[in-house]
This record gives C-alpha cells, sequence and structure tokens, in this order.
C-alpha cells in the first residue's frame, strides 16, 4: 500500500510519540509492519515537514521538546526574554518564528537565550501558551 501523505505522518507521529524511533530506521521498520512501505528520503522529508529533533531518547515532537527546555519566561513589554539550556535556544526560536503568532514581530537568538519582540501588550500570554502547553 502506498500511504498518502497524511497518514504516513500520522503514523510516523504516533512511532515517534511511543518512543520507539531511535533512528530513521526505526521509522521505516515501524511503517513497513503497518503496511506502509515507503524511501529513506521520503522519511527524512517527513521528519524535516513534521519538525521532528533528534534527541537522547530518539526523535521527538519539537513541540513536547520545547516545553522540555523552556527553563523560564520573563516579560519586560515590548520584548520577552526566554532562558534555555546551553545550546537550545535558537530550536525554541524557531519553534516561535514558526507558529506566526501575530503579536511576535520576530524573535532573535544566541546560545542559551531568546528576545522575542512583542507588537502589543498581552502578546506575552499567547507566547507563554505556545511555550509551556505547545500552543
Amino acid at each position: 500500500m502506498t500511504p498518502t501523505k497524511t497518514q504516513r505522518h500520522n503514523a510516523i507521529l504516533d512511532v515517534v510519540n511511543r518512543g520507539s524511533a531511535h533512528t530513521q530506521q526505526d521509522i521505516a521498520s515501524a511503517l513497513a509492519r503497518r503496511g506502509m512501505r515507503t524511501t529513506q528520503a521520503t522519511i527524512s522529508r517527513d521528519i524535516q515537514e513534521l519538525g521532528l529533533v533528534r534527541s537522547g531518547e530518539g526523535y521527538r515532537s519539537s513541540v513536547s521538546l520545547v516545553r522540555e527546555l523552556v527553563l523560564s519566561i520573563e516579560l519586560v513589554e515590548p520584548v520577552a526574554v526566554i532562558r534555555t539550556p546551553p545550546g537550545t535556544a535558537n530550536l525554541v526560536a524557531r519553534r516561535i518564528d514558526e507558529a506566526a503568532l501575530p503579536g511576535i514581530a520576530g524573535t532573535v537568538a544566541g546560545d542559551d537565550t531568546i528576545i522575542a519582540v512583542l507588537r502589543k501588550p498581552g502578546a506575552g500570554r499567547a507566547l507563554k501558551e505556545l511555550l509551556t502547553h505547545g500552543g
């Protein structure tokens, strides 16, 4: 069976959420067990499109990983200062940028700190929601 992109994405997310995807081959094997044959190139593209990131525990959804990486959010309007573990600020900033919240003009990320520029008062609430609950 050749799955649709949506079916394949849903199956990949299911495998990832079960914590059993440490490599792209693990994902391919899990899909094959479900009767979905696909190429490594397709899986690689799907991983990119789904925003999956590889951590010590295997592939994870960037949404769930971001929740764990945000150490603090301080609102000093018109900016928010977000602290993360060293080396992870870019991943969190990408999540903010991809969410395209209307109240956020943009982000600047360093190694462990992000500055998010707020367009209007109250935009920090939506930002906190995105980063602590996944949006």
